[in-house]
């Protein structure tokens, strides 16, 4: 019984193993994050929102979309399906790792967005869509496409 309230004093840990707080570094070892630039995280933002107007349309539609004549108002619903599930997909997850500077992963968010605002585009010549896609893809999609090309062509992209 006595010896449970008998403790011995803990013996510090070596050096590598202790915790080492900002405060206890010179300011030459002390690592700061670049920040992220402000138009790569609008992109993203303006292209996840472009794909969820891109997703609800169809949904919204779809009682006119089943009644459509000819299979190319389904190819085109597909399409423009599986392009704004790829570009909420890339963009999302560009956004949530903004400091990411990989080349390739800008590149596949660039030709999705393209590729959906071209669906977009695209689907203004059907009388079903109208221009439901084509104008948020005009206002949304082609910013996001501007401010996404910049970022990539910066030099700290790699």
């Amino acid at each position: 019984m006595l010896e449970s309230f008998m403790r011995l004093p803990k013996s510090t840990p070596p050096a590598n193993h202790r915790h080492v707080q900002q405060g206890d570094l010179p300011s030459g070892q002390i690592y700061t994050l670049d920040p992220v630039p402000k138009s790569r995280l609008a992109g993203c933002i303006l292209a996840v929102l472009l794909s969820a107007w891109m997703l609800a349309v169809p949904i919204a539609l779809i009682d006119r979309l089943k009644d459509a004549p000819g299979p190319g108002t389904a190819v085109l619903t597909g399409g423009i399906i599986a392009f704004a599930l790829v570009t909420a997909g890339l963009g999302g997850f560009r956004f949530f790792n903004a400091r990411d500077v990989r080349k390739r992963l800008s590149g596949a968010l660039i030709a999705a967005l393209a590729a959906a605002v071209t669906a977009a585009a695209v689907s203004a010549f059907l009388p079903r869509y109208g221009l439901l896609l084509a104008v948020p893809a005009a206002v949304a999609g082609v910013p996001a496409l501007i401010l996404l090309i910049r970022d990539a062509r910066r030099p700290s992209a790699r």
